[in-house]
């Protein structure tokens, strides 16, 4: 199984709102990211304590869908289109593009790096 399959079930888990458990099953222990502000964080235990604290801004979600995605090797590009509410009402739209680096093959691949891209 290349990364290919890998990409395919993260993507599932995240248009089907599961976001906490697709960074816990194929995020790196020693993944980083870098956000679409520059922020970066390290350490799958502290990307997870991002997504945690992000999901409670979060009162409903009506879109999270990956919009395109393209794999080569141990790259992936995927655009992802969200659409939320806020807690404080605010509707907001984000798009963005995660260029994601994978290390490993088959079932044991695991995003390593990864940064978003505003996408517009």
């Amino acid at each position: 199984m290349a990364i290919r399959d890998q990409v395919g079930i993260l993507v599932e888990h995240v248009e089907c709102g599961n976001f906490i458990d697709a960074i816990d099953t194929f995020y790196a222990d020693d993944a980083e990211s870098y956000d679409t502000g520059g922020r970066h964080t390290t350490g799958k235990s502290a990307l997870l304590e991002k997504e945690h604290n992000f999901l409670k801004t979060v009162a409903e979600w009506h879109v999270h869908e990956a919009v395109d995605v393209l794999i080569d090797e141990t790259l992936a590009a995927i655009h992802w289109h969200f659409e939320l509410t806020r807690r404080s009402g605010e509707r907001v739209t984000l798009e963005e593009v995660a260029l994601q680096r994978w290390r490993g093959h088959g079932t044991d691949a695991r995003i390593v790096h990864e940064k978003y891209f505003p996408f517009a």
